[in-house]
């Protein structure tokens, strides 16, 4: 199944991927876990009514999970890591204050 996840489209440049850490974060997950994933590039100076419907404060990333719109980047890691344990990417509890 792919995933689908609205994140920050580059300003100036609607097709390429913006600079939000946030939604870097996700995509680096889906990409570490090989899941795959559809990006819908956002245009956050003017945001589009779907968006904003899927995203009423209007934050990215968002994703897609079983139908419902799922934000904030670590919740979402935190729901792949519990879909798609292998590889793992959680801290080792050794390294957690570091």
């Amino acid at each position: 199944m792919t995933l689908e996840i609205a994140v920050k489209a580059a300003a100036g440049a609607p097709e390429l991927l913006g600079d939000c850490p946030f939604c870097q974060r996700v995509l680096l997950t889906l990409e570490e876990k090989k899941v795959p994933y559809k990006s819908l590039l956002v245009n956050l100076s003017d945001k589009p009514k779907w968006f904003l419907d899927i995203s009423p404060e209007g934050k990215v990333p968002v994703v897609k999970f079983d139908g419902k719109w799922v934000a904030d980047s670590d919740v979402i890691v935190g729901i792949l890591e519990e879909k798609y344990p292998e590889p793992s990417l959680v801290t080792p509890p050794e390294f957690a204050s570091v």
